[in-house]
């Protein structure tokens, strides 16, 4: 999701003329300080720098600055501010290494250039039985930390901003913003504000796949009245997004998802598969994935896939899908214990929807623990007073009879109407 910034003339610290903003949220990763005694540990605290700006740029809703132009300032230590100014850039990546016999300790930090104010931090410390794999290892954690963090603070900061002042990229902000409140109200006004966001840049493919994930929802929540009509709608959307930008995760994403519903999920895997080749770090991209091959009746993949997306984002806004999608392929494996508690940590979840507690209503109906069902069942027709067993075979997709059977008898059993 990002481009990578060309390199500004070297040694242009101090340079009176600032930079433009980009439209999109920019980026530079500082090269991490060697704080061991040994010189020759050098190497891998560029590496780890040199890998964290590699994946940054997998996210093309990111611009990062080169390598080259972040380098500069390898062995200087000016204020944040000042960097943001030179390099054009609204965050900074910093951090150090130190290492001290066969452990080493790497600290990273997320800072927002004009405040100063940090954003995150975290410190990991490990073993360097194989220093390659621990240098893969740390800059996947901090790099599936970074994204989600810049991601909230551009959804605050746009919703912040007066309307009069929203560009494309702030509107299509301000739709996400409202898109994670998973509400019937939110997901029309956030449908809005990415529909301005495509009127003020036509080729922006981000948004229109986030209109089409916007009708997606709009669909598997029943908060439309013909589910088929934004389904077909989010298609068209999700389709012109590809054809915009064919290497856009998130338009290959919106794509699988709106296939999935459809029951087209030959074409869904494939479109899932796409987003994560183009972006290894996408959360969203392994959930919809696992969604889809459980619907396909490969609950045993699905759950691979679902756990990567909570290994890569456990802290998303989103958070209670994939705690739910990981609970009904449990379901679907006959692990109902387990099922039962991922299924609660997700009604649990303060932006729950009533998908939630259906799954955990079918499950505790399958393990005979009625009155827990029947609650669980309760906190769903109060969230969808017409949650039926005519919702369920309408809007979800199941390749195998057998399995949409299992899971309506489940319901059934805590009490749920046709």
């Amino acid at each position: 999701w990002t481009d990578a910034a060309a390199d500004p003339t070297p040694g242009m610290a101090g340079v009176e003329a600032a930079l433009p903003l980009p439209d999109k949220p920019s980026i530079a990763v500082l090269p991490f300080t060697n704080m061991s005694a040994d010189a020759d540990q050098e190497y891998f605290s560029d590496g780890i720098t040199e890998d964290i700006i590699t994946e940054l740029s997998r996210f093309r809703s990111l611009f990062v600055i080169a390598r080259n132009s972040s380098f500069h300032y390898k062995g200087q230590s000016p204020k944040v501010q000042d960097i943001g100014r030179e390099l054009g850039v609204q965050y900074i990546v910093e951090g150090s290494v130190r290492k001290a016999g066969n452990r080493v300790r790497i600290t990273a930090q997320l800072v927002e250039a004009e405040s100063g104010n940090h954003l995150w931090a975290e410190r990991y410390d490990r073993d360097l039985d194989d220093i390659f794999a621990v240098q893969d290892e740390v800059t996947h954690a901090i790099v599936t930390a970074i994204e989600p963090t810049l991601g909230s603070a551009e959804r605050d900061r746009a919703h912040r901003k007066p309307t009069g002042s929203l560009d494309a990229w702030d509107l299509f902000q301000r739709g996400l913003w409202h898109h994670y409140r998973f509400t019937k109200e939110d997901n029309a006004e956030a449908q809005g504000f990415f529909r301005q966001a495509i009127a003020a840049d036509p080729g922006f493919a981000q948004a229109l796949g986030a209109f089409a994930h916007a009708r997606y929802w709009d669909a598997l929540f029943g908060f439309a009245a013909d589910p088929n009509a934004a389904l077909a709608e989010g298609l068209d959307h999700a389709r012109r997004a590809v054809s915009l930008d064919d290497r856009e995760p998130f338009a290959h994403f919106a794509l699988g998802r709106v296939q999935t519903l459809r029951g087209e999920l030959d074409g869904a895997v494939a479109e899932l598969e796409r987003a994560i080749e183009l972006n290894s770090n996408f959360a969203h991209a392994y959930f919809g994935l696992g969604w889809a091959l459980m619907l396909f009746g490969r609950p045993a993949d699905a759950l691979e896939r679902i756990d990567s997306a909570l290994r890569l984002n456990p802290h998303d806004p989103a958070i209670w899908t994939f705690l739910a999608g990981r609970a009904l392929a449990l379901f679907f494996l006959d692990r109902l214990d387990e099922a039962a508690d991922w299924a609660r940590r997700s009604a649990q979840c303060v932006t729950t929807g009533f998908w939630a507690h259906g799954f955990e209503a079918a499950v505790l109906g399958h393990l005979g623990r009625e009155r827990e069902a029947a609650a669980a069942l309760a906190e769903a027709y109060r969230l969808k007073p017409d949650f039926s067993a005519d919702f369920v075979r309408q809007i979800l997709p199941f390749r195998i009879p057998e399995h949409r059977q299992r899971f309506l008898d489940g319901l059934a059993k805590a009490g749920l109407e046709e």
